[in-house]
């Protein structure tokens, strides 16, 4: 086969249309820049907002804005744009809310992922939670018999 007719070979049996694939070394495609491909689960912008504002309201039923600013730095000012136009946090303020609230915020977020390690462990810090409120009771249970109250 000539040069000549390796190029034309070459460049009939490409077109504008098809695709280009590279290939691994096993011979599965490697897929295209720009190709989406979604192995993590992904939230919309608008869903995203909607869950962050539904957690913020519930963790701070009064003066949501202030108590979310006390408690994570974020400006009452930004917090209340999300609550009232549903705006989605910034990545700065993500990861403020993030550090604030932990593993039952992102669980609320992305209540999708249940099986999520940030799901196991919420369910852990819940767990310790109520029982260290059962330690509390069955303590002020024995105060009340032993006539301490």
């Amino acid at each position: 086969m000539t040069a000549a007719s390796f190029a034309t070979s070459l460049a009939s049996g490409l077109s504008s249309d098809a695709p280009s694939l590279m290939l691994t070394a096993s011979g599965s495609s490697m897929g295209k820049t720009g190709q989406i491909r979604r192995k993590v689960s992904q939230v919309d912008g608008r869903t995203l907002a909607e869950h962050v504002c539904a957690f913020l309201r519930e963790q701070h039923p009064v003066k949501t804005a202030q108590s979310v600013e006390a408690e994570t730095g974020i400006s009452a000012h930004t917090v209340r744009k999300w609550l009232d136009q549903g705006n989605a946090p910034s990545g700065p303020a993500y990861d403020a809310l993030v550090r604030r609230y932990g593993a039952p915020f992102l669980c609320s977020v992305h209540p999708e992922t249940r099986d999520a390690w940030f799901a196991h462990v919420a369910r852990m810090q819940e767990q310790e939670r109520l029982e260290a409120k059962a330690r509390q009771i069955r303590q002020r249970l024995t105060d009340m018999r032993e006539g301490h109250l």
